[in-house]
């Protein structure tokens, strides 16, 4: 093995071009999106079953049509909860006490 030092324009191997590394840049990036547009990603998805269900893609009772959007409903409900990211830290098992306010503040009394 060398020991030498990399020319400048070198750069070190990486995974070969192929389908498996094709696939993983293409879920990497719709995860990417996913996680920045949770709501869209769930709106573009019960579109697509409610184009494929009015164009008649596939052929369904309405009882099954019900069962199938409340499904993908609550699944990708659950997906996208998990996804989004509190922007407010709930404390650790105790509740934040209001702002005490001097009675000078407060103003007159009704």
């Amino acid at each position: 093995m060398s020991t030498e030092i990399m020319p400048g324009d070198a750069f070190p191997a990486g995974e070969a071009p192929g389908r498996g590394a094709w696939i993983k840049r293409t879920w990497t990036a719709i995860a990417t999106w996913v996680r920045r547009e949770p709501v869209a990603a769930q709106a573009i998805i019960l579109a697509f079953i409610a184009i494929g269900i009015a164009f008649q893609w596939w052929r369904w009772s309405n009882g099954q049509t019900g069962a199938v959007i409340g499904i993908a409903a609550a699944l990708l409900g659950m997906f996208v909860r998990s996804q989004v990211t509190p922007v407010i830290q709930p404390a650790a098992g105790r509740r934040a006490a209001p702002p005490q306010t001097s009675p000078s503040e407060r103003g007159p009394e009704r």
